[in-house]
C-alpha cells in the first residue's frame, strides 16, 4: 500500500480524511490495512502537522483498538 502512503503525504486534508475513514472504518476485513500500515500512515500524517494531526489521532485510536 505504498501508493496510499504517498497519497497521505501529498493530498489535501479533506481527501486524506475521506480515504482514511474508508480504510479504517468501512472497508471489508479482507481489505483492511495491517497495524504496520496504519502506523506508517499515522507517522506521515503527524509529520504533516496542522489539520493532519487529527487524522494521525484517528490512526492512533484504530491501532489502540486493534492491538487490544
Amino acid at each position: 500500500m505504498s501508493e496510499l502512503l504517498e497519497f497521505f503525504r501529498t493530498e489535501t486534508v479533506g481527501a486524506a480524511a475521506e480515504t482514511l475513514d474508508f480504510w479504517l472504518n468501512e472497508c471489508s476485513l479482507d481489505e483492511a490495512p495491517s497495524a504496520e500500515e496504519v502506523a506508517q500512515w499515522q507517522a506521515v500524517l503527524d509529520e504533516r502537522g496542522g489539520r493532519f494531526v487529527r487524522l494521525a489521532m484517528m490512526c492512533a485510536d484504530w491501532l489502540e483498538e486493534h492491538r487490544a
